[in-house]
């Protein structure tokens, strides 16, 4: 996409009432005489001054493809074109007009646009104030800027990705591409890196605030039925949808009634196929009740995503239902089609859910939740990864199973829990999934329900379930590369300085803590297992490289 400006030409047509006879029509040593008479161009004096040049405005940001990143005055997703005045002069809007490449104008209206200030035109092709009476085309579109009939800005803009903004950095600056729509406002000084809007929700530099409404009707609905979805609203940091599903997650562990501090589901097309925030279509709230110390779960995806494994991304977020505070949770990314295209050039593989218990075994093929499957009922890719866990374990077993399952990556994430001593993860045969990969036909693994880490070892690096590890284990050479990532999951743990972390964290979320209505436990308690965190970071680790050394 490139900004380019819009040159500006005009052309003019003479036209005489005699014909105008071609050279090749003329006979030789006939001279042509046309009968007109051709007087020498004079120069005239202007009949008054040029008018003086207007005020320097210009065009600051745009959105030609807006899905969810910024509403107008009536809820409405529109395109709109900021302008900003960079001067020290207050400018009349009635003075202001915007063209785009159709010819069609917004012509100002009431009030003065202020030196230093800002003024949003919401580009929906209808009459009402601040609206103008033409939509800006998501590929190609051009904009002109006038005051007093003047052409003070003008450019050409291409096609961009939904919920992307044009702006200039600073303010009147340079054009760049940003996630971060800052209509009405300034648009600081730095677009950011990131060209993926939902990267404005798992962020852990802030703390954003989300609303969910349900009817009395809806509610008591959940109290019967917490995992049916009902029909409520939801809005986050003000981008609001009126329609959305809603239902309660979590079956043991952290499941909680609606009444206490439930955890919850998001699903924003339920009942409006075109609805998602940024690009993501479900959102997932947990109530972090099980981890007193409120930070888990981002770190430990930290060290999940050191080591290579495909991981979700996650924020804090402040939620209220009906206007009442329901206290500080993590917004977790979804594992869904989403997420997998974030990590995989190809998102339509099968994408299994394993519950706790539901392992690799003979039998079990069904018993996998199917996420994303193009045909339920046929399950015979985890077949064919279950026949092979049923040969010995020798070296061609292995090479076989190599050709359908990414046996690194789950080497890693098995690596990876015994060092932040994950111990409800494939250790227990619970919280992953498993992604089939249509590129390269091999299954990963990808982690979740990290919440309870960094403080209890019920297993260690060399106990615990997960058939494609046990199996792995019985195999002195996948064995060995197992040891291998236990201490590339230490190093990797190291590497990371989570205790720094860990602190910027709480700087971020303390008060959260220390105000969350609805937590379960006294700050004593979120005390005990902070230093217990901590103190694992410290010193387990190198417990690990000396359980490797002794195996």
């Amino acid at each position: 996409m490139v900004l380019l400006l819009l040159a500006c030409g005009s052309s003019t047509r003479v036209y005489t009432s005699d014909p105008v006879v071609p050279l090749s029509g003329q006979r030789a040593g006939v001279e042509l005489d046309t009968g007109l008479d051709y007087p020498e161009p004079e120069e005239v004096a202007p009949e008054e001054d040029p008018p003086p040049p207007a005020p320097a405005l210009v065009i600051n940001e745009l959105a030609t493809n807006n899905r969810s990143l910024y509403q107008d005055e009536g809820g409405n997703y529109s395109d709109y074109v900021e302008i900003y005045n960079p001067t020290t002069e207050s400018v009349a809007l009635s003075r202001i007009a915007l063209r785009d490449g159709s010819g069609a104008m917004w012509l100002g209206g009431a009030g003065e646009l202020a030196p230093g200030a800002w003024h949003v035109v919401v580009a929906d092709d209808s009459r009402a104030e601040n609206h103008a009476p033409f939509a800006l085309d998501r590929d190609d579109d051009s904009l002109v800027l006038l005051v007093d009939g003047q052409n003070v800005d003008q450019l050409r803009v291409g096609g961009l990705d939904a919920d992307l903004v044009w702006a200039r950095y600073p303010d009147g600056g340079d054009w760049a591409v940003s996630i971060y729509p800052s209509a009405g406002t300034s648009n600081g000084d730095d677009p950011g890196e990131s060209r993926d809007p939902s990267d404005r929700l798992f962020r852990l530099d802030q703390i954003g605030r989300m609303d969910i409404g349900l009817s009395a009707a809806a509610i008591d609905a959940l109290r019967a039925n917490r995992l049916t979805y009902v029909e409520g609203s939801a809005s986050w940091e003000g981008l609001s949808f009126p329609s959305v599903g809603i239902r309660l997650k979590a079956y043991v562990g952290s499941a909680r009634t609606i009444d206490q501090k439930a955890g919850f589901k998001v699903d924003l097309n339920r009942y409006d196929s075109e609805g998602e925030l940024l690009g993501v279509e479900t959102l997932t709230l947990n109530n972090m009740v099980q981890d007193p110390s409120y930070i888990h779960e981002a770190m430990a995806y930290m060290v999940f995503e050191a080591m290579g494994v495909p991981v979700p991304r996650v924020g804090y977020t402040r939620l209220y239902l009906n206007g009442s505070d329901m206290g500080l949770y993590l917004l977790v990314e979804t594992v869904d089609e989403n997420m997998i295209g974030r990590w995989f050039s190809n998102n339509d593989g099968n994408l299994y859910e394993g519950a706790y218990g539901v392992d690799l075994s003979p039998g079990y093929e069904f018993s996998f939740d199917c996420d994303e499957c193009e045909d339920p009922d046929d399950r015979s890719d985890l077949t064919a990864v279950i026949d092979i866990l049923q040969q010995s374990p020798t070296d061609a077993a292995v090479a076989e199973l190599e050709k359908k399952v990414d046996l690194d990556e789950v080497l890693a994430i098995r690596a990876t829990e015994s060092v932040i001593l994950h111990w409800d993860g494939y250790t227990t045969a619970n919280n992953y999934r498993l992604y089939h990969d249509p590129v390269t036909d091999r299954f990963t693994m990808i982690p979740w329900g990290v919440d309870q880490t960094f403080v209890n070892a019920y297993y260690g690096p060399y106990s615990g379930y997960g058939q494609l590890w046990l199996w792995c284990l019985q195999n002195a050479a996948c064995a060995e590369r197992y040891d291998q990532k236990l201490l590339e999951a230490a190093d990797a743990m190291d590497a990371l300085n989570l205790q720094a972390e860990a602190a910027r964290l709480i700087a971020l979320i303390g008060n959260d803590i220390s105000t969350d209505p609805r937590r379960e436990f006294g700050l004593s308690t979120w005390q005990y297992y902070y230093d217990l965190t901590i103190n694992t970071l410290n010193s387990y680790p190198a417990s690990i490289r000396s359980q490797v050394a002794a195996h």
